[in-house]
């Protein structure tokens, strides 16, 4: 059995380049399974997604806590998420980074590969969104699937204008990957290795909530209040600036100090400074580009992000 987990941000797609990569292996006669974890948070908010490959029928259902593979389709998640948390030590690195893969192997992780798929979403896509991207990178370093089964499944997936963008991104990832790997692997992944894990994972789970209380023990004068904000003022704490692909830059010579930008932004990241100018608090701006668009002279510009030295 192979485990892939998956890394990303809300709306860069994550989940269906998970369900993609098992639609694939379906097509090949595998048994895949593919579902995703993540919270009410909006878009941006780092998501993780699951997809597992078998040849023999899969009755796990639980989260993969130790892949055998690793997609990250956003850098900046290297500081929000222990991404290799668990990764085996044969396992695959998969990165949407302009960095060598080299550069990852001081962390441990013998097997890397990387490709700018920011870049060629840009390129070919338009849009920011790598999922398609990363898995050209990822049939390149490890031949899960064949790259038929992957177009395949995009074609089936997407309208035709928007599948054959997607195909292209496929096909330029694979061509433009680079590889770093270690040593080479000595197993197959999709072989007879699979642990039956969650039997013993529910009655351990079910021993630890034994005897616990439930909320139908209490009347309702005993239970806590709800709606109540035990922290006000805590957002300031939170920062959510390495969301973002694109940060508003400001030309102040255009500006005419209108704060258009300071009411349409809806992180409330734009504060008056002492010369009258509205400047951005890069922690907090998740690069929506709505004050740029609501500039009218056009002060603000959106910049592609550099990415962080890890």
């Amino acid at each position: 059995m192979l485990e892939i987990r998956f890394h990303g941000r809300g709306g860069q797609g994550a989940v269906t380049s998970a369900e993609l990569l098992a639609q694939a292996a379906i097509l090949e006669g595998k048994q895949a399974r593919a579902f995703p974890s993540f919270g009410p948070e909006r878009r941006g908010a780092p998501v993780t997604a699951y997809c597992r490959i078998s040849d023999r029928p899969l009755r796990l259902r639980t989260v993969i806590s130790e892949p055998d593979i690793v997609l990250v389709l956003d850098p900046s998640l290297f500081d929000a998420v222990d991404v290799t948390a668990g990764l085996k030590d044969n396992g695959i690195l998969v990165i949407n980074t302009k960095n060598d893969p080299k550069h990852f192997a001081v962390r441990g992780v013998k097997q890397v590969a990387t490709v700018d798929a920011t870049h060629i979403a840009m390129e070919v896509l338009k849009r920011p969104i790598t999922n398609t991207v990363l898995l050209g990178a990822l049939i390149r370093v490890c031949a899960i699937v064949d790259m038929d089964s992957i177009v395949a499944a995009t074609a089936d997936r997407f309208k035709q204008k928007i599948a054959a963008s997607n195909i292209e991104a496929l096909h330029k990832a694979y061509a433009e990957t680079l590889i770093f790997q270690e040593e080479p692997r000595v197993a197959s992944y999709i072989d007879e290795t699979a642990a039956e894990k969650a039997p013993a994972e529910k009655s351990q789970n079910a021993a630890a909530v034994k005897g616990a209380p439930s909320a139908a023990t209490y009347r309702w004068h005993e239970l806590e209040p709800g709606c109540v904000i035990a922290d006000p003022g805590n957002a300031v704490t939170y920062h959510t600036g390495d969301w973002r692909t694109f940060f508003p830059q400001l030309y102040k010579e255009r500006c005419i100090k209108c704060g258009l930008c300071w009411i349409f932004c809806p992180d409330m990241a734009y504060n008056k400074s002492p010369e009258g100018f509205y400047l951005v608090a890069l922690d907090y701006c998740k690069g929506c580009g709505i004050c740029a668009r609501e500039c009218p002279t056009g002060a603000i510009s959106m910049v592609e992000e550099k990415e962080p030295i890890l």
